[in-house]
């Protein structure tokens, strides 16, 4: 079916339910559970399954994003709303784009770059103010906004909790949000608490640096000769390991979800009799080897749900926590395991999702 077909067929769905709220008064549950469905793809639109591999929304939309909070953006047409769990609208679809829902507040644009915060029933609470621009979202309580090219934070009632005077920061995290002024080399890097205040003081050998994730965070150094160190460090910005090479397969700015689960990719230099080799291995939160190199393990990634994807001749599986492989490596790309289920390619044209035994619980699909 035709993108202008699911669209129109949509909408006349969609004014319907609407009717029938205005006659009943039905008003569409929000779920307090974390809801655990994956995306999927197919000719027909983007719908939903549960872990199971069961479609519990069906493929009628252009666009959509993961559940979050209870409810998921989607787009029909060229506007984006969000529905909840049983694939009803629990707020109409009049966006021109839309953030996920973190801490039961979503950023919303319309139109003229107008932008705002909305709550879950669609009512807006933190409007946009002249020279302001939002710049994420809310974590423990904070959302970084910009005013006058100048970097802060507001708190949930729109005030500005954390006045803007750095040119970047990040979110909130384990209490602590990464802040930077300046720019290039001569930037001043560190992170503050909730008050505002310095808790890691400025480093001006550090240059870039992730959100602290069970009381860790990476950065990156600069030594006097430009050469560069990634280090992990504590909160109280103790050094735990340095000289750190993430070229396994990990992207630096992805390590900050994936470090939740406290095993951290890089790649090692082993000596043996005739040559120097280099191989994956994993790291703990205190800096220690977890799991040892395997010499077949050409690309490593972060776990996520006690799984993490490995690259062996070409191919891609998953190991387990203790480093063995429990899905064997035969496919051309995969991603995390989020939900129960792991997006893979099999080849240019089949996809689909597989369980934690490596089992296909929406079987591949070949587009047209």
């Amino acid at each position: 079916m035709k993108k202008g077909k699911i669209a129109t067929l949509f909408a006349i769905t969609y004014l319907i339910f609407i009717s029938g709220c205005g006659v009943s008064g039905y008003i569409p549950e929000i779920s307090d559970e974390t809801v655990k469905f994956s995306i999927i793809k197919t000719n027909d639109g983007v719908g939903f399954i549960n872990e199971a591999g069961q479609v519990v929304i069906k493929q009628q939309f252009l666009e959509a994003k993961p559940f979050s909070d209870g409810l998921a953006a989607v787009r029909v047409g060229e506007r984006w709303g969000f529905i909840n769990h049983k694939g009803e609208f629990v707020i109409v679809p009049k966006y021109t784009n839309v953030r996920p829902f973190s801490e039961k507040l979503a950023l919303v644009y319309l139109e003229g770059n107008s932008f705002f915060f909305i709550d879950k029933r669609g009512n807006v609470v933190i409007e946009s103010k002249p020279n302001w621009s939002f710049d994420g979202d809310f974590k423990e309580g904070l959302a970084p906004i910009v005013v006058k090219g100048k970097s802060g934070f507001i708190n949930t009632k729109g005030e500005i909790a954390i006045e803007p005077k750095f040119d970047s920061v990040r979110s909130f995290s384990n209490g602590l949000a990464f802040v930077k002024v300046g720019e290039g080399l001569q930037a001043l890097v560190g992170y503050i608490d909730h008050s505002g205040k310095l808790k890691i003081p400025f480093e001006s050998s550090y240059w870039a640096g992730t959100d602290f994730v069970m009381n860790r965070a990476i950065v990156i150094k600069y030594n006097s000769n430009t050469s560069e160190e990634i280090i992990l460090i504590d909160q109280t910005n103790k050094v735990l390991t340095n000289q750190l090479k993430l070229t396994c397969g990990t992207d630096f700015n992805s390590l900050d979800k994936g470090v939740a689960e406290g095993l951290i990719p890089v790649r090692l230099k082993l000596a043996n009799q005739t040559k120097s080799l280099s191989q994956c291995s994993y790291i703990d939160m205190e800096g220690k080897i977890a799991i040892p190199s395997d010499p077949k393990i050409q690309e490593a990634k972060l776990f996520s749900e006690g799984l993490a994807s490995v690259k062996v001749k070409g191919k891609w599986g998953y190991i387990n926590r203790s480093g063995l492989i429990v899905i064997q490596p035969k496919f051309n790309s995969v991603s995390p395991f989020r939900n129960g289920l792991a997006y893979v390619k099999v080849n240019a044209a089949s996809e689909g999702f597989i369980n934690h035994s490596g089992q296909f619980v929406w079987q591949p699909v070949t587009f047209k």
